[in-house]
């Protein structure tokens, strides 16, 4: 699935792999005065290399190295000279991806092609914006955002997902998903363009909001384990009983993941 909507002066590609009629996660990329930010993933990369060849684009930007934000790098590099530019702790992993994923990821998104990006600088600029360059790691280390402030744009990546999101990755850092947060929560924003594809506008407020759980959340929990509760116990109590995320990501999202994010600080 490949859906094409336009946002003012955004386009925006949101993607899933279907299987059996059934749209498996959506990501977004998004195309404004030839920027192209992030490239989808491997089993939708030719799809969405066709539909962007004709559409001149100048200039490319990773998010981060994920490969659901990597996929069709390669296609524009081996056939249009294009490098993708990207945060320099992203370029090794982009340069060599894992040669296998884990089997959720595998099946969703697929393992990318290597690609060799450039590093990126403290703006990026096209004929008609200048997007100031934002290093707003948590979810991955190498994570970016691109703000316009004339605009007030801020593609954002995998910095939003939602308000409350109850899990977290094994690898995702919530102290300085918090921080950065922070960072552009008093910025001047008329939209936000999510990397899973949601549009927020104004989204000032949902940001101070999620802001808000994750510090409610770690105020419940250190007095829980003041109290002497073990980790599982603080979980249930807090976020309740794990659902299907761990079994299926193998282990990799999880609320434990997260009570013991919080508590490895606390130690």
């Amino acid at each position: 699935m490949l859906q094409i909507t336009q946002l003012d002066a955004v386009t925006q590609y949101k993607m899933a792999r279907t299987v059996l009629g059934r749209d498996l996660y959506h990501v977004a990329a998004y195309f404004v005065d030839g920027l192209l930010i992030d490239t989808g993933f491997a089993y939708l990369a030719e799809k969405f290399y066709q539909e962007l060849k004709n559409k001149h684009v100048k200039r490319i930007v990773n998010t981060h190295h994920h490969e659901d934000h990597v996929g069709a790098n390669y296609l524009f590099e081996q056939r249009q000279g294009l490098k993708a530019f990207a945060h320099s702790l992203a370029r090794p992993l982009i340069e060599k991806p894992p040669e296998k994923l884990k089997l959720y990821r595998d099946v969703v998104w697929g393992v990318p092609q290597p690609a060799h990006p450039e590093a990126i600088g403290a703006t990026i600029s096209t004929a008609k914006h200048s997007f100031g360059v934002l290093h707003l790691p948590g979810h991955s280390h190498d994570h970016i955002g691109l703000y316009e402030p004339q605009q007030g744009w801020l593609f954002s990546g995998d910095l939003f997902l939602s308000v409350k999101v109850r899990v977290l990755r094994l690898d995702e850092d919530v102290y300085a998903l918090m921080d950065s947060l922070r960072r552009v929560i008093n910025l001047p924003l008329a939209r936000l363009f999510c990397g899973s594809g949601k549009v927020l506008d104004n989204p000032g407020a949902m940001l101070k909001q999620k802001l808000a759980f994750y510090e409610e959340l770690e105020q419940r929990i250190e007095l829980l384990h003041q109290k002497g509760w073990e980790a599982e116990k603080i979980r249930d109590a807090v976020l309740g009983k794990e659902g299907v995320w761990p079994w299926m990501s193998q282990g990799e999202f999880s609320k434990l993941n997260l009570v013991k994010a919080i508590l490895k600080r606390k130690a």
